[in-house]
């Protein structure tokens, strides 16, 4: 199996993961802790994609019609912006509130009018930032016109999509409505009135910051994660399925399964630390490492005037001997 676009979130910095991560060397990190010791990893493997995200109690609430949603903004990024600096270049993206509550077009419009001064915020200090997180299943489709304005300024700015998809009970072709909902809201839906993003905006690069197994799809309470159903080695055999389905839509740039280092036990059947993580480790292909390892062909116009050259060598080796010959014979005359 080839793991190529499969990363993680991390809860927590438990002894042992940093090194597994470096090893790994995933396309996607999503971390809740901003310890030192991700620079370090950040160096050894500076491919991977790292997303910083601040966890608040309370979040915004954008179906609240008094919400000032650009001042909002400023007062959430003054509070990333130390962590930040901290990080600096470790970190590619910040991620802004998790999983927004969205009800209606109105607050679909205040979100987006709040995640495009974010992006202007974060940029005038040299950050970059992942719009939308929204939770799995989430918003409702025909809302995501008026979220484009978000969208338009994370292209501009360098930025990305993130989305959480998660499936219960399995991960397999028959929990598209979840697991890939990306494509619905890239290439649209029609049933559900909504035709899809505009095509330069097809072109932003998505980050599934959560996604795996989650049983509260099913049912409210309590949390249930994979370990409830299925051993490290079934749950690899669904992720892997999971896997090869991204590496169709050329804009997914990773995904992150959640989560590694589980803080809050209620939490803890969701945990792949230390399996399935290490198996991973072992055994992923990142994407980009596969392009960096595959040796460059030369294209065929290039392998065809290096024919003609080798041709005209040769002619001139022929016209050299050819005047050699000559002057030997005016020599002697």
């Amino acid at each position: 199996m080839a793991y190529s676009l499969l990363g993680t979130h991390v809860n927590m910095t438990i002894g042992g993961l940093p090194e597994i991560v470096e090893e790994w060397k995933p396309p996607l990190v999503v971390t809740l802790d901003h310890s030192d010791v991700w620079r370090r990893v950040k160096d050894s493997t500076p491919n991977t994609l790292f997303v910083g995200h601040l966890i608040r109690e309370q979040e915004p609430d954008f179906n609240d019609r008094d919400l000032d949603p650009v001042a909002t903004a400023r007062n959430h990024c003054e509070m990333v912006l130390p962590w930040a600096e901290r990080m600096g270049e470790s970190y590619d993206y910040w991620q802004g509130v998790n999983e927004p509550v969205i009800s209606s077009p109105e607050a679909m419009r205040r979100y987006a009018a709040f995640e495009v001064e974010r992006v202007l915020f974060l940029d005038r200090y040299g950050f970059r930032a992942v719009v939308g997180s929204f939770s799995t299943g989430n918003p409702h489709l025909p809302y995501w016109r008026h979220f484009l304005p978000a969208l338009e300024a994370a292209l501009q700015y360098e930025g990305a999509l993130a989305l959480h998809e998660y499936a219960w009970p399995t991960l397999d072709h028959e929990s598209g409505w979840y697991s890939l909902r990306h494509r619905k809201v890239y290439h649209g839906e029609p049933d559900h009135n909504w035709t899809g993003f505009p095509k330069h905006l097809k072109k932003l690069p998505l980050l599934i910051t959560e996604c795996g197994l989650d049983g509260l799809l099913e049912q409210p309470y309590p949390p249930r994660g994979w370990q409830v159903l299925y051993t490290p080695t079934q749950y690899l055999e669904q992720l892997a399925w999971y896997d090869a389905e991204l590496q169709k839509d050329d804009y997914v740039a990773g995904a992150a399964i959640f989560a590694c280092g589980m803080i809050d036990w209620t939490w803890k059947s969701y945990d792949i630390w230390p399996e399935p993580a290490r198996a991973l480790a072992q055994q992923a292909t990142p994407l980009y490492r596969q392009h960096e390892e595959q040796p460059a062909e030369p294209p065929p116009s290039i392998v065809g005037d290096r024919e003609e050259m080798d041709e005209m060598d040769e002619l001139l080796r022929r016209l050299d001997r050819i005047i050699e010959t000559l002057e030997t014979r005016v020599g002697a005359g």
